[in-house]
């Protein structure tokens, strides 16, 4: 049975129906239906692209795409420049394969986000941070770091560290500082999101995460946040939820393939050139995110689901 509620949100009074929205196994609900029903909050609009690192046709309508969007706030889910990130904060690479490309994002002031992918840990990670000291619209502090908007909480992982072996020993200070951020934000972060490059398993190609990386994922990340969104993988994907998390791919930013030849029931895995968006509604104490993926040709939604923010488990 449909219940009706009432959400009063800028001074507006909403009559929303939702159809079996409430749930902690997500469920999918069709994009006619969930588009009919529900009114968008603008307050915050989160987009998510990945692996967009080499200039082409694909990444110019990935750009275009997001420019002509409602994104407010933009998450890069790593591999920002291809094949091998810059050499500092001068490298012409990032103004030519990042700036120029999303310069119509930038002249509007949406911010980006950004998570590092294993390609822009090759030459001179470090160049990020200090171009990110120095760009207001560029958010990276840290390798590392959280970010609150009211009570949605993100944290940006390096996921890099855990995938390559040789790198193991700037592992334990990122468990540490999780473990503590997680333990801050249990009792005020309503919906959680972590955001990294590497997927913890797929449908698709690459099906899985390296050894010491899956241990990672699933003893610190599946279990304890709402949703993890990665790319690396260059397909847009749900792929279903572990431990009551959901695991999202935004990759399709410049190369998209490797997607599944079939498509695993329930499962939504394609190469199509596009981002991830994800929205928020309220009821009460409770906070609800729509997360679809959306193609950057026509503008249209291609797949569309929602679930309820738990907030942070510790685990």
């Amino acid at each position: 049975m449909a219940e009706l509620i009432f959400v009063i949100f800028s001074r507006k009074l909403f009559l929303v129906s939702l159809v079996s929205l409430i749930f902690i196994t997500p469920q999918l609900m069709s994009r006619e239906t969930i588009s009919e029903q529900l009114e968008y909050l603008d307050k915050y609009v989160f987009c998510f692209i990945g692996d967009s690192g080499k200039v082409n046709a694909v990444q110019g309508k990935v750009a275009k795409a997001l420019s002509n969007s409602n994104c407010t706030h933009i998450w890069h889910t790593g591999d920002i420049v291809y094949p091998s990130g810059i050499n500092s904060a001068n490298d012409p690479d990032f103004s030519d394969k990042f700036l120029i490309p999303f310069k119509e994002l930038f002249k509007k002031e949406i911010p980006f986000f950004l998570t590092l992918g294993n390609h822009d840990h090759k030459k001179n990670p470090k160049a990020f941070l200090e171009i990110a000291s120095t760009e207001p619209l560029i958010n990276f502090p840290n390798y590392f770091f959280q970010k609150d908007f009211g009570p949605i909480c993100f944290v940006a992982l390096d996921t890099t560290v855990f995938d390559k072996i040789y790198m193991f020993n700037k592992r334990d200070i990122q468990i540490k500082w999780l473990k503590k951020t997680k333990e801050s934000l249990k009792n005020t972060c309503k919906f959680s999101i972590a955001v990294g490059h590497h997927p913890l398993f797929s449908s698709g190609d690459r099906k899985r995460a390296t050894p010491q990386l899956s241990m990672f994922l699933k003893n610190h990340i599946f279990g304890s946040f709402d949703v993890y969104v990665s790319g690396h993988n260059h397909v847009l994907a749900d792929e279903g939820a572990l431990k009551d998390t959901i695991q999202l791919i935004s990759g399709t930013g410049s190369l998209p393939g490797g997607s599944p030849k079939v498509e695993p029931e329930g499962i939504f895995n394609q190469e199509s050139p596009g981002f991830l968006q994800l929205i928020f509604y309220f009821k009460g104490n409770s906070i609800y995110g729509n997360y679809k993926f959306i193609a950057a040709e026509t503008g249209r939604t291609v797949w569309e689901n929602n679930r309820i923010g738990r907030g942070i488990r510790l685990n």
